[in-house]
């Protein structure tokens, strides 16, 4: 047997175990929260459930405040297309993908953190500030808008 043919099949036998381990990674993780509860007016017994324990609740200035550490996963169909296509792709490149697609299911995969504190009044939230939020896309502030000023009509000077 040559040397070529003996190494070709080891590679090939390290593929074959190192395949499935970013699709098994993106069927895993954490689930998306429904941050939708975070809307003013919503009762913190529904924040709660949704969210979990929070961390540290605490009476301030007669409000009530929790705050939650979390991690923010993706919706189950998300999840369901990456492991389908890093599953595809392994089989397509006899596991050679696998180079690629398993850091990347390690860096992204696993959800962001995500610190909040919630502030309620008479038992529903009234008024949130994110501590932490290290996903690509942020939420906002359900602070008072900022309102912009109008634009000045300088077309008649």
């Amino acid at each position: 047997m040559s040397v070529r043919l003996v190494a070709a099949i080891a590679a090939l036998g390290v593929s074959m175990i190192m395949s499935g381990c970013s699709s098994v990674r993106a069927a895993g993780g954490a689930e998306a929260k429904d941050l939708s509860v975070l809307d003013i007016g919503t009762n913190r017994y529904d924040v709660v459930a949704e969210l979990g324990k929070p961390v540290l609740t605490e009476e301030v200035d007669g409000r009530l405040v929790d705050v939650f550490a979390f991690k923010q996963g993706q919706v189950r169909a998300a999840k369901a297309g990456r492991s389908l296509f890093y599953g595809l792709a392994a089989v397509g490149t006899l596991g050679l993908s696998e180079v690629v697609t398993n850091p990347i299911e390690g860096a992204v995969g696993e959800g962001a953190d995500i610190q909040l504190k919630v502030e309620y009044e008479d038992g529903r939230v009234d008024r949130l500030q994110v501590l932490r939020d290290d996903r690509w896309v942020r939420i906002q502030d359900i602070e008072e808008p900022v309102e912009l000023p109008e634009p000045e009509d300088t077309a008649d000077e």
